[in-house]
């Protein structure tokens, strides 16, 4: 890559910007038309060829122009795209929608994925932080019968967490004690901080002398053993992807539709960015063979304090526009960022 003259780059560039907004093979006339007026065709045919030989085009056919490969958008990325500034308009959108008052942390994260997908005209994802990341505001204990209690866990954004624990027959005047005490000693941590807490205090002598301590501790501990912290996510605009002229042919959509149901590897991908500042592209094989070794995925972490909070993207064909969508990512993280300082 570090041997390419800058008549090299400027070509591979034309190529890529003609690609992202056809679809189509690049032949060396439109690029001598359109973009490099000072170049003859032939002259670009012969940078073309060179440029296919270390793998950063290829040819479909014979008598078709050249696609970028994997590899040469990926030198595009690195060394020729100029990054745009976001656009005024799609900042207004996003301040405009994206405020505390759109409701609890999962109003706010879908909208924050409503609006990737319809901004970047792609599909979206958003992971959704971990349940023990977020601050404890308080917790409800409620009687259901001789064996069962709902617990009602609430954090400071106002996400609510319930599941139901079993054990002994215990009545609503001892759970309301249990929850008083923890609703005063445990406020404002984390639920993980919340957790670490409840196990020094165990061992406490306050634990060992105060039934009511000791029992309260005991229904903390349980209630806390029953959040299940798998990670959530948000998809939307698959639709939008769907209807690109890539998936024309059915098996290609039907290999796309079954990565987007796998979950579980997107959770993945995904938060391979966590330990990366700023904003990354992950193309073809980056993308672990989940179906989608032509597509890729511009993604970025959102933070509180620096600790990663969760993980969000755009996934798309690989001829998306970077200049626009790279900006658009970063901006939206750090808006995540700063909503969530005080979830």
């Amino acid at each position: 890559m570090e041997d390419l003259t800058d008549r090299d780059k400027s070509i591979l560039g034309a190529i890529i910007r003609e690609y992202v907004e056809t679809g189509e093979p690049v032949g060396s006339r439109i690029i001598a038309r359109k973009y490099l007026y000072a170049l003859s065709p032939a002259t670009i045919r012969n940078v073309m060829a060179d440029l296919e030989e270390t793998g950063l085009l290829y040819q479909p056919h014979v008598s078709a122009g050249r696609i970028p490969t994997p590899e040469g958008f990926r030198c595009y990325l690195n060394d020729i795209m100029e990054v745009q500034a976001l656009p005024r308009t799609d900042k207004t959108m996003i301040s405009r929608h994206m405020t505390h008052k759109t409701g609890d942390i999962r109003e706010t994260l879908m909208k924050a994925s409503e609006l990737l997908s319809r901004i970047s005209q792609n599909a979206s994802i958003v992971i959704l932080p971990k349940f023990d990341t977020f601050f404890f505001k308080r917790v409800d204990f409620i009687r259901l019968d001789e064996a069962r209690v709902m617990v009602v866990l609430v954090s400071r954004s106002g996400m609510v967490y319930n599941h139901i624990v079993y054990g002994e027959d215990l009545t609503q005047h001892k759970l309301d004690q249990y929850t008083n005490y923890l609703n005063e000693a445990y406020a404002d941590l984390t639920i993980q901080e919340m957790r670490d807490k409840l196990v020094r205090e165990m061992s406490s002598e306050k634990a060992r002398f105060d039934i009511i301590v000791r029992q309260a501790l005991d229904m903390g501990m349980t209630a806390l053993k029953g959040v299940e912290d798998k990670p959530d996510i948000f998809i939307q605009g698959k639709q939008a992807v769907f209807n690109k002229p890539e998936l024309s042919d059915l098996d290609r959509l039907r290999e796309v539709v079954n990565a987007f149901e796998d979950k579980g590897r997107i959770v993945r991908i995904l938060n391979r960015v966590l330990d990366i500042p700023g904003v990354s592209v992950l193309l073809g094989e980056e993308m672990e063979h989940i179906g989608m070794d032509n597509f890729s995925m511009v993604a970025s972490g959102y933070y509180r304090q620096d600790i990663p909070l969760g993980s969000l993207g755009v996934i798309g064909p690989i001829r998306m526009d970077y200049s626009r969508v790279i900006p658009l990512v970063g901006y939206m993280a750090r808006v995540l960022s700063d909503l969530l300082e005080d979830m």
